[in-house]
């Protein structure tokens, strides 16, 4: 059965993609390198840096169950708009803060904005592309987000906050970046045709959604993997440029060499998904890169230079190829489908987000009272150990194994 394809759906993967860039990547990525001028005027712990990174995790955290589930009653397209709105506002106003506490704040509100934003992107994507390009799909998605960070980290400390005049200049100017996405949305996304989604046979009712997705065992496995993996991933990033600056590292170089370690992300963004689409299994992509990656994390803190680097590919391979997966993994399963896809996505997002509000603080914890990162990095590091081993007690998904399923019966 030859799968209908609508005929749209690569211009809106074009508009998902620019805001994961501009407002889920770029908006985000600007700030660790950032952090070492922050810290000085704000006079910010290595705590209070933690849970400034973590607010806005937190905010997504708490809304993103919400957020999706609304998506699948009121449409993507409504809701979006809508939430792209407040995402601009709390943009800027992380510039005008006095101190950590506002700073904290604001941070917190652009997380719950992006809460009915970032889950329904993903949702978008399940929507308008089947099976066959799901995978694919998702990955340029997620591509999109690293492409946004790379550039971020790569131009905050080194070029924008030079150019703007310092680092609140630079958050006024993603407010400016926001708010032009906005309009573009308004202009040109649309909802795919009724009649041509699966989702648009009946749409849920937001309680409905929420208390379908709260119940299915497989979706909670993925979650989890996400609390441990994106969670600990989010922390690092957070905690690496500071590392590596009170090694002696330039804090415009250090977030160079961040930047190029989410180039080599995106590549496997593109490259695992698409073979894990054609072998159609999930499963072999995701688990043997969590194991490689967790075992490498820790020893980043003991390296320099070129050994360095080397420690960090099988962390951003991981990264590269498991996270685009996890998610087609959801939108794959059953009991989900494009119907409950923002909800499930929505969910998924709340334990990620949890993660990554939670791992920067106790990361932060542990750097103050030990005045090392290795512990903090171990922390992380065994997380994704974890996650791997929940990765064995998943389902498989992929075509091949459903394939299996239907000839089964079949019989």
């Amino acid at each position: 059965m030859v799968e209908k394809k609508a005929a749209y759906r690569w211009q809106m993967l074009a508009y998902f993609c620019l805001i994961n860039t501009f407002l889920n990547g770029f908006n985000i990525g600007v700030v660790p390198p950032l952090f070492p001028e922050i810290s000085a005027e704000l006079s910010l712990t290595n705590t209070e840096t933690g849970i400034t990174w973590g607010a806005w995790f937190l905010g997504m955290m708490l809304f993103s169950l919400l957020g999706g589930a609304t998506a699948d009653r009121l449409g993507v397209r409504k809701v979006v708009g809508v939430a792209l709105i407040f995402s601009a506002l709390f943009c800027a106003l992380r510039g005008f803060m006095p101190g950590f506490p506002g700073l904290a704040v604001s941070m917190f509100f652009l997380g719950v904005s992006l809460g009915f934003v970032v889950p329904n992107l993903t949702k978008g994507v399940g929507i308008w592309f089947g099976v066959e390009e799901l995978g694919l799909a998702n990955g340029i998605l997620i591509i999109a987000a690293g492409g946004g960070a790379v550039l971020g980290m790569m131009t905050s400390a080194s070029i924008l906050s030079p150019l703007l005049g310092g680092w609140r200049a630079v958050m006024w100017f993603t407010g400016a970046l926001a708010a032009g996405f906005f309009i573009l949305w308004i202009i040109a996304a649309k909802e795919r045709p009724a009649g041509e989604a699966a989702s648009a046979a009946r749409q849920p009712g937001t309680l409905e959604g929420m208390k379908k997705v709260v119940g299915m065992r497989e979706l909670w496995l993925v979650c989890l993997m996400e609390f441990c993996v994106v969670g600990g991933w989010l922390a690092f990033q957070g905690f690496f440029p500071t590392m590596l600056v009170q090694k002696g590292m330039p804090a415009a170089r250090a977030g160079e060499l961040l930047g190029l370690t989410m180039i080599l992300a995106g590549v496997f963004n593109a490259v695992g998904p698409r073979l894990s689409d054609r072998v159609g299994l999930r499963k072999p992509f995701i688990w043997p890169f969590l194991l490689a990656g967790g075992a490498a994390i820790p020893l980043a803190a003991f390296f320099t230079g070129g050994h360095l680097f080397a420690l960090l590919i099988p962390v951003v391979v991981r990264i590269g190829t498991a996270v685009p997966l996890f998610r087609v993994v959801v939108l794959e399963t059953e009991q989900v489908g494009p119907l409950y896809a923002g909800s499930a996505i929505g969910l998924l997002f709340t334990l990620n987000r949890l993660g990554a509000f939670i791992l920067p603080v106790v990361v932060g914890a542990l750097v103050d009272k030990t005045g090392l990162f290795w512990p903090g990095f171990l922390l992380l590091g065994a997380l994704s150990l974890v996650a791997a081993g929940l990765c064995l007690a998943l389902t498989e998904t992929g075509v091949r194994a459903r394939g299996s399923v239907d000839k089964q019966r079949q019989q």
